[in-house]
């Protein structure tokens, strides 16, 4: 089987997390180098890979030959090196979200399509076993025709717009946001229309947390679990092996007749869902590359989550409907460039590598705006 050589851009723990899984996609992978502006951090990650550690990403990419460039940065920081990576002729896959507006995340989807490289995103939720499971459930039509959902989702609301897309299987038409009184708890909210008569509404509700419901006609996907014909069914995952050789081979209720998945991936030793979700993102790439197969989520659709996620702060903001897709620049978009501008001196869209050799710590309005849309008289974090 054809290796690919893999050069990993940002070292911390977002980077860490896939190490293990790289190891284990060995036959299709083979890491050559770590990147990271921290020399420790770049140390470390070139140690677990006994490979070349660097902290200047341009010495990188002109010393080794590189097929894959796995984008582990800050967000603000994936389009200018994505686009660096495309001119280059190298692949890439990129942490999410696929970049922090709709603006910058076309600027990666244009370089990579017009370098003829392969852009992945290494979107989790959908690819999670039990989110495969839903996804499975609602095409065989088990909850019935599929009529509404609820959604809140706090740890990056584009995770919660993928999940639920890809078990409704449908795109939203409209949305209308409010910014709630943060004293609620809901520190943003949007009810939507989307394709088939669908409707929804999504929260960043702090006691809700990341919660996910989606109804039917016959029943319905409520958290980890499915009901039907008035039946809670908890969605199971199933192991084999043990110890160190203990992989993660489907999920499934015991409903009749029965619903599952089975993971097409089970000859890994993946150990979990992040595991079986990493491992999913890339080798969704490796079979684009190798063998022109489709990818498994792609960045049109990792682009649609930001899109959605601008247009329900630019309706909460100006108190109007906004319609998908987006048309032209958003307020809530030109305010988050104009604070990025403020670090590194130039317009978020003219970013180099060079730019990103700057360190420092995301600044608090800037931060605010990136997470909650808004600033916040007691910031969550």
């Amino acid at each position: 089987m054809e290796r690919l050589r893999v050069a990993i851009i940002g070292a911390g723990g977002r980077a860490k997390s896939h190490f293990s899984t790289l190891r284990k996609l060995s036959d299709r992978f083979e890491v050559v180098a770590v990147c990271d502006l921290d020399p420790s951090r770049a140390e470390e990650g070139a140690r677990y890979f006994e490979v070349k550690a660097y902290t200047d990403l341009l010495d990188m990419l002109n010393s080794e030959r590189i097929d894959v460039g796995f984008i582990a940065v800050q967000a603000e920081g994936h389009h200018p090196i994505a686009v660096e990576l495309a001119e280059r002729g190298i692949h890439i896959l990129t942490e999410t979200p696929i970049a922090i507006t709709n603006l910058c995340a076309r600027r990666m989807i244009e370089a990579a399509s017009n370098n003829g490289v392969i852009l992945e995103v290494s979107e989790n939720v959908p690819r999670w076993p039990r989110e495969r499971l839903k996804q499975t459930a609602v095409r065989s039509g088990a909850i019935g025709e599929v009529r509404s959902f609820y959604l809140s989702y706090t740890s990056g609301s584009y995770h919660g717009f993928a999940g639920i897309r890809c078990i409704i299987d449908a795109e939203p038409l409209s949305v209308r946001g409010e910014f709630p009184d943060e004293s609620t708890g809901v520190i943003e909210r949007a009810e939507m229309s989307w394709e088939r008569g669908i409707s929804g509404v999504y929260e960043f509700n702090r006691s809700r947390g990341n919660y996910w419901e989606v109804r039917g006609t016959k029943g319905e996907v409520r958290g980890g679990e499915i009901v039907i014909g008035g039946r809670a069914l908890p969605i199971k995952l199933r192991f084999e092996g043990q110890g160190e050789e203990r992989r993660l081979i489907g999920a499934y209720v015991e409903a009749h007749p029965p619903i599952a998945w089975e993971n097409p991936l089970r000859g890994y030793r993946l150990s979990d869902e992040d595991d079986v979700a990493r491992a999913d993102a890339w080798v969704s790439l490796y079979e684009a590359v190798v063998n022109d197969k489709p990818l498994s989520y792609g960045p049109e659709k990792a682009a649609r989550d930001v899109e959605i996620l601008m247009a329900i702060r630019e309706s909460a903001s100006k108190g109007v409907e906004v319609r998908l897709p987006l048309e032209g620049v958003t307020e809530h978009e030109r305010l988050i460039h104009e604070e990025l501008a403020k670090v590194y001196g130039v317009d978020p869209l003219e970013l180099t590598p060079h730019h990103l050799r700057v360190r420092y710590t995301l600044p608090g309005r800037l931060r605010e705006l990136m997470y909650y849309g808004r600033t916040l008289r007691s910031p969550l974090f």
